[in-house]
Parts: structure tokens; C-alpha cells; sequence
């Protein structure tokens, strides 16, 4: 009776138990042991009725669809969004295990009969929902689902060789699917392990996998939001948007250069007060100089728009802030020496820090921000001169600017500084790569970042005048509301229960929509990204995570 998340990619019996129970419970319901009946409705510990005769409206469901094989609800969250295209689609259709089955259905007797058969293969890695969804997709499209690589090997290190099952799949295809033997229902609500807000929930009456917090309540919490700015009105077009976007801020201070010039009259634009604030110091010092007279605050940077809805999230009762965090470990951080470079610093406040918090994504207490200020530029310099030449001499003086990671304080030193002081009670931390995170901010300036950050030397030498106007972006995500989203000419989707804008679902090892081309020009053709790829990472981290979103994948199987 095995059920360990975490050794699905070596272990293939790690979900054994809920699969034989699952069967076990089909079986019983089937040879009326326990009373004539014709189906059960499967509904796990984490579901919960969040709404009156939610069992009537249920029934009311059976008798609607029958005759079904199954009745349930595929994912409804929103956490998969970032990596919706490299996620098989047999786990995208897949109906979820909380739901009805029918026991009489031939379709069904089948499904579970090869479960039953394959208990012993490394088909049995794979969650009995997620597994039947496969060999129905097999069966309608031909997609061999693949598994994990070191599952597909036996005691001795060799490679397995399962049967082939597409044939006798497609037979039950050819003879089930005009009768859509899958139906789902809106009265179930699968969320999978994703953080929601009383704003998020529907039509449902019963929610699973859903962890459900307060939302911000401005009565309780006043928040400014910091913008680094390096020009003058870049950070206009952030602006010009606030008013007509839900989010926290009741102050807003840009940070400039003490060289910019601003005449802008904000008011125009926004009811939030703005102050702009000239640097006397680096603008990686943003997060440590900012005068913030609140007791909280967030920042982001000019190349950002705020989102259309800032989904603070607050632990009910005591209202702890709710911070998403990254796990530390090789597959979503250490792998990219960036990251890497962030946890190594922390770990200088922290030995042993394991969670990486992105800047854009932390709620700042500003007298926690002071204090840990105060003693990371006593550590590091007003300037962060000493970051490195200090504390490590040898390896500064070998490779000096070429180290790869932050030159200032970010949001992971902060929170490493809060655990060493006792005080990271002061927040409900949550992992990111199981319960997803919605960004505060949403980047609109992607190509202009990057090249913002090299001289005219620089973009000469690595892209090429004719290079600079002919290259576009493809991302879904910022696309803010739903005429935008559909009309967009990439296939996105809208996803009315969280506002926001998704890829659209794509056949398995298909080619995204947002791979990076370029217009045709006089130059050779060349793609961007190898060079872009080079640039240095931005001051403010960004608040998008690097690319894990196949281990992302690897942990939705469990769910």
C-alpha cells in the first residue's frame, strides 16, 4: 500500500495504493456485496462541499448525462497556465478521480480490467485517472503515453519493452465514442492542489484539492508599490493602467536615476499618490532604499504592467501573508546558475536555505525590511561593493564580473534573514511547484529588458541594426481580457474563472505557439534568442519563474 509523490520518476509502484483501492472499491460496488447499486461517486478527503443540497444537485447531474462511463470534472485551476502546452493531453482531459463511476458501463469493466492487468508493469506508475484518460487517447488519437525513463528499466538496468495496446485501445474507441462515455459536470470543481480566493470559486458545489485563503482587506493592510525605473516614462505605461486594475496599493513610489528628468502631472492618470524618488544609490539598491511609509510593500520594475488582479492571499483567522516560494533543488533552480548564485547568498544569512523567493512575489514588511537592510549593507556595502570581493576573495579575483547572480540585496536574502532571526512566522509560505502562484505583475517589455540592459556596442555587435525592429514576442499572458485573448491570432484561451489568458492545449511533442521567429529582413536569417539568451539577468528579479515546468508536469500526474 505505497503511495510517495516524491519517487514517481524511479519507483514504479509509488502510487500502488490509491490504484488497487481504487479497484478494489470498483470491484466491491460492482458484485453487490454491499447493496444493488449501479455506480459510486468517489469523493476523497480533500473534497468539500461548499454549497447547500450540494448531494440533490449531484443526483440531478447523473440523471442529466447518464448513460455515462464517467461523470467528473477535469483540472478547473489556473497553475498549469505557464507550461499549459508541454503538458501531455491525455493529463489536460483527463477526468480527475473525485467523480462518478458507472459500474454497469462496458467501457468502464475494460478500463479498470487492464489496470488490473498492468498492476505488475510500469504502466502502474501512473495514477488510475490519469491512467484510463491515457488509454482512452490512445485509443481516439494514437498518443503511446511516455514514461518516466528509469521506471522503463528492470533489475538489471535494461530497457523494458511493454505490449502494444493501441489496437485493441482504438477497438473500444471505434465502439464508445459516439456515446461520449466521459461527461463532465460543473457541479465538481477540480483544482489540484491550487491556492484560490473566494473571488476564484463558481458554479461548483463541491471543490477539490483547493486550498482556500482570505483575500486582501484594505481596512487591515496598507501597501505602496515601488517601481525601478531607468528612463523617465517608461513606467507611464504602468500608470496610466493602475485605476482600472484590482489591486492593493494605496501609494506608489518610482525610483529614477538622479539624472532623469520628470514633469509628469500623475494625478492625471491615477488616484493613487505617486512620489518619485531620485537614487543616491545603484538601482539593485532599489529594494533597500525605497522611503516606504507604509507598513508594507511590493516592487517591480518599469517593464511591468500590474496585473489585473493582485490575488493577495491571507491565512484566515490571523491573516498571515500567503508567499508563493521556488524549492531549491536542481530541477526548478540550481541548474541555472542565476538561481544558484541567489541561494548561495542567502545561505550566508541561513545555512541550509532551500526556498527562493522571487522579488516581485514578496510582501515586504518595511520594519523588517529596515532592519535587514541595515546589516546587509554593513555586510556588503552601501554600494554592494563588498558582496563578493569580500566574502570571496579568491573567486572574485578570477572570474570578478563575470559571476552570474544578484549585485544587491532580493527577496530570498530577506526572507533567509527572517528565518535567522525567528521572525518568518510573519508569513504563510507555500510551494510554488504544487500550488502554483498568480503574478502580481505581468511583463509587457520582455525584448525591451533584455536590450536596455547592453550598450550600443553591444546590440550593434550581437543583433544587428535591421535585427532590432523585426523581432516580436508571443505570450498569451498578457492578454488582459477576453476580446484581447481570443482575437489574438496564437489560439489563446480565456479562463473566465481567474480573468486570465492560457496557450491553447497542443498534441503531444507539437510545436508551441510562442516558439521565438523572425520577420524576414536583409540580414541573414538568424534567430534572436541565441543571443539574447547572453544578456544579464535584470536588477529586480522577474516575476516569472525559470523554465520547470516539466517537473511542474511530473508533480500534476499526482494530483
Amino acid at each position: 500500500d505505497l503511495y510517495i509523490p516524491a519517487a514517481q520518476e524511479e519507483l514504479y509502484n509509488w502510487v500502488n495504493g490509491p490504484n488497487r483501492q481504487f479497484e478494489a472499491a470498483f470491484r466491491v460496488i460492482q458484485s453487490g456485496e454491499w447493496g444493488q447499486y449501479d455506480g459510486f461517486y468517489l469523493m476523497e478527503g480533500d473534497s468539500v462541499p461548499v454549497k447547500n443540497y450540494w448531494l440533490d444537485v449531484i443526483l440531478g447531474e447523473i440523471n442529466e448525462y447518464r448513460p455515462f462511463a464517467v461523470l467528473g470534472a477535469q483540472y478547473d485551476g489556473d497553475k498549469w497556465d505557464a507550461f499549459y502546452e508541454q503538458i501531455p493531453i491525455s493529463l489536460l482531459h483527463h477526468t480527475n478521480g473525485n467523480g462518478i463511476y458507472n459500474t454497469s458501463h462496458p467501457l468502464l469493466e475494460r478500463l479498470v480490467g487492464q489496470l488490473e492487468v498492468e498492476a505488475p508493469c510500469p504502466y502502474n506508475s501512473i495514477p488510475y485517472d490519469y491512467r484510463m484518460s491515457q488509454m482512452w487517447v490512445e485509443g481516439t488519437l494514437g498518443i503511446v503515453p511516455k514514461l518516466a525513463p528509469k521506471i522503463m528499466l528492470n533489475e538489471e538496468g535494461q530497457n523494458i519493452t511493454l505490449s502494444d495496446n493501441t489496437a485493441m485501445f482504438a477497438k473500444w474507441a471505434k465502439r464508445w465514442q459516439d456515446e461520449e462515455p466521459y461527461r463532465f459536470t460543473k457541479a465538481i470543481h477540480n483544482y489540484a492542489a491550487t491556492n484560490l480566493i473566494p473571488r476564484h470559486l463558481g458554479p461548483e458545489y463541491v471543490i477539490h484539492g483547493a486550498k482556500l485563503y482570505s483575500p486582501w482587506d484594505p481596512s487591515r493592510t496598507e501597501i505602496t508599490l515601488v517601481i525601478s525605473e531607468w528612463f523617465f516614462d517608461r513606467s507611464l505605461n504602468l500608470i496610466r493602467s493602475l485605476d482600472s486594475k484590482d489591486h492593493p496599493f494605496s501609494k506608489v513610489i518610482i525610483m529614477i536615476p538622479p539624472s532623469a528628468t520628470n514633469d509628469h502631472d500623475y494625478s492625471i492618470y491615477t488616484k493613487v499618490p505617486v512620489t518619485l524618488q531620485f537614487r543616491d544609490a545603484p538601482d539593485f539598491m532599489d529594494l533597500c532604499s525605497a522611503e516606504v511609509s507604509t507598513e508594507w510593500f511590493m516592487i517591480t520594475n518599469s517593464y511591468h504592467l500590474v496585473a489585473n488582479h493582485v490575488d493577495l492571499m491571507f491565512t484566515p483567522g490571523k491573516f498571515v501573508p500567503v508567499i508563493p516560494f521556488t524549492p531549491a533543488t536542481y530541477p526548478f533552480c540550481l541548474k541555472y546558475p542565476y538561481c544558484n548564485e541567489i541561494v548561495k547568498l542567502s545561505q550566508r544569512w541561513n545555512p541550509g536555505h532551500k526556498q527562493v523567493v522571487q522579488d516581485m512575489d514578496m510582501l515586504y514588511n518595511t520594519i523588517q525590511r529596515n532592519e535587514f537592510c541595515n546589516e546587509w549593507i554593513e555586510r556588503n556595502g552601501e554600494n554592494g561593493e563588498d558582496l563578493y570581493i569580500k566574502h570571496e576573495p579568491v573567486r572574485y579575483r578570477h572570474r570578478g564580473e563575470k559571476i552570474i547572480g544578484p549585485k544587491g540585496p532580493t527577496g530570498t536574502d530577506y526572507f533567509a534573514y527572517l528565518i535567522r532571526e525567528k521572525k518568518d512566522g510573519m508569513y504563510k509560505m507555500t510551494d510554488r511547484s504544487l500550488y502554483g502562484a498568480r503574478t502580481p505583475f505581468v511583463k509587457v517589455y520582455r525584448k525591451e529588458e533584455k536590450l536596455d540592459g547592453m550598450s550600443e556596442d553591444d546590440l550593434v555587435r550581437r543583433l544587428g541594426m535591421t535585427l532590432l525592429s523585426n523581432t516580436t514576442e508571443c505570450s498569451c499572458e498578457r492578454f488582459e481580457n477576453e476580446e484581447d485573448c481570443v482575437s489574438s491570432g496564437l489560439g489563446c484561451l480565456w479562463r473566465p474563472l481567474f480573468e486570465s489568458c492560457h496557450p491553447p492545449e497542443m498534441i503531444d511533442d507539437g510545436v508551441p505557439i510562442c516558439e521565438t521567429t523572425d520577420a524576414p529582413t536583409l540580414s541573414p536569417s538568424v534567430s534572436i534568442q541565441q543571443y539574447l539568451s547572453e544578456t544579464a539577468a535584470p536588477t529586480v528579479a522577474s516575476n516569472t519563474s525559470e523554465p520547470d515546468s516539466l517537473n511542474e508536469v511530473s508533480n500534476a500526474q499526482s494530483n
